[in-house]
């Protein structure tokens, strides 16, 4: 007797069966409330390493600490509708892959892969007062422990520090009121701007750091003015710490940063890419150009000198400086035309550096170099800035006699530095035309580069 008919049949039916569970199965699993974020490695079963629930009073845990690849499930317990996105609201620009691009009820769960190391703010697009942190770490990564704050101001820089609440972003501006009820303390932390920028970036992100959409915000000076641009410039140099990658897309950095503090932005880029590159300041330079605008790589070219002469504050050698103490004039004139203008500006931070207080030394070597008239001027304009720390923003009538002697020019050069960097430190433009009235010989060159007339 032929068996092989009705087990053929069997057979076909159990295949027919097993297709049917299967494709079942998989509607099911798609009509599912669970999702796996754009980032992800894998769309099969949905595992996930942690959980942040989202309940009526926010997200919990507020800030969760993970490990990079870590696959982390956002789960709906409230009655409201959650739509998770990084920050900013609304463009979550600081991971745009991090966005579930829908909105997810009670039970529904939404899951993504974090491949991207730092710190990234988050909220839900439906209730932007529920807000959280996921930091995520790269353990074979070995970020060095930045320290910019000289010694005579590690205390005040520690105290300032300590007043950072991790989970609460609004702590930035005790730090604020502090600074800037202190004038000495405001016109000299831009070192300690900077040590605090990388650990707000550590607590909030970039864009929580940058405190953007934050209203006591309205009532400081713009994120710019925050110690003269150390506190944004902090902010970047971390940010570049973790992902050196922005160094070939540098503008997606600055992209969502407002408009009167986007100058700074790129400033603290040139700083970040010194970082990037080890210090070689040729590669970070040859980093800048990858900026789209002009204007823009100017700003970065400046904040890669700037870290240049000044940043690397532990060292004293050529080799660890990448520029010779007894000349620090040599990579300015070496530079490229559209960067010496940025270098003879910050030429004079490695002089001071090298030779404390010796501002008569530092108008020397601007003004007996044989430079050309325009790079003499911004050397002179960089040590009008530098000797801002000297006076405090006050009593600037004492600064004219280190330009006793000079020729119009470099005098103008040397007070849009002075004048200027006041002017970015929150000295009132009243104070300072009092301090032009008060000098002995320059009042109406002070008077002209301030914008006042007599």
């Amino acid at each position: 007797m032929n068996q092989k008919g009705p087990a053929r049949v069997i057979i076909l039916s159990i295949i027919t069966l097993s297709l049917l569970v299967i494709v079942i199965g998989l509607f099911a699993y798609l009509g599912s409330s669970d999702a796996v974020g754009k980032d992800t490695q894998t769309k099969s079963a949905a595992p996930f390493n942690f959980e942040v629930v989202y309940a009526g009073d926010g997200f919990a845990p507020g800030t969760l600490e993970v490990p990079l690849g870590s696959r982390v499930a956002f789960t709906n317990t409230s009655d409201n509708l959650l739509h998770t996105a990084s920050d900013p609201y609304v463009t979550h620009t600081d991971y745009p892959e991090f966005d579930a691009n829908k909105e997810y009820p009670k039970g529904g769960r939404y899951i993504f892969q974090f491949n991207k190391a730092g710190t990234f703010g988050y909220h839900n697009a439906n209730h932007l007062a529920d807000h959280g942190v996921i930091r995520v770490i790269d353990p074979a990564a070995h970020l060095p422990d930045i320290d910019k704050t000289k010694l005579g101001q590690r205390a005040v820089r520690d105290k300032l520090l300590a007043m950072l609440d991790a989970n609460d972003a609004n702590s930035i501006f005790a730090v604020v009121d502090f600074t800037q009820a202190d004038p000495a303390l405001a016109l000299d932390c831009h070192d300690v701007g900077h040590d605090i920028g990388h650990r707000a970036y550590e607590l909030y992100g970039f864009s929580g750091a940058m405190a953007f959409d934050n209203p006591n915000h309205l009532k400081h000076a713009l994120v710019q003015y925050i110690c003269a641009g150390g506190y944004m410039h902090g902010i970047v140099e971390q940010l570049f710490l973790h992902q050196p990658a922005f160094k070939t897309q540098p503008d997606l950095v600055c992209a969502s940063v407002p408009d009167a503090d986007r100058e700074s932005c790129y400033h603290g880029i040139g700083h970040a890419m010194m970082y990037s590159e080890n210090r070689i300041a040729s590669l970070a330079l040859l980093d800048c150009r990858n900026i789209a605008h002009t204007k823009d790589m100017y700003r970065c070219f400046e904040g890669t000198w700037m870290e240049l002469f000044w940043g690397n504050s532990d060292g004293s050698s050529q080799s660890t400086l990448g520029w010779s103490p007894e000349k620090p004039l040599v990579p300015c004139i070496d530079a490229a035309t559209d960067e010496k203008p940025t270098c003879f500006l910050y030429a004079s931070f490695g002089y001071l550096r090298m030779h404390a207080k010796d501002y008569p030394g530092a108008v020397h070597m601007c003004t007996t170099n044989n430079l050309p008239e325009v790079d003499a001027g911004f050397c002179l304009k960089g040590l009008g800035i530098t000797m801002m720390s000297k006076f405090k923003g006050k009593h600037l009538e004492g600064s004219e006699v280190y330009v006793d002697g000079l020729t119009l020019n470099d005098k103008k050069a040397f007070y849009q530095g002075v004048l200027g960097y006041a002017k970015l430190s929150g000295v009132e433009k009243s104070d300072l035309e009092s301090s032009c009235r008060s000098f002995k010989n320059d009042t109406d060159i002070c008077l002209a580069v301030l914008g006042v007339g007599e």
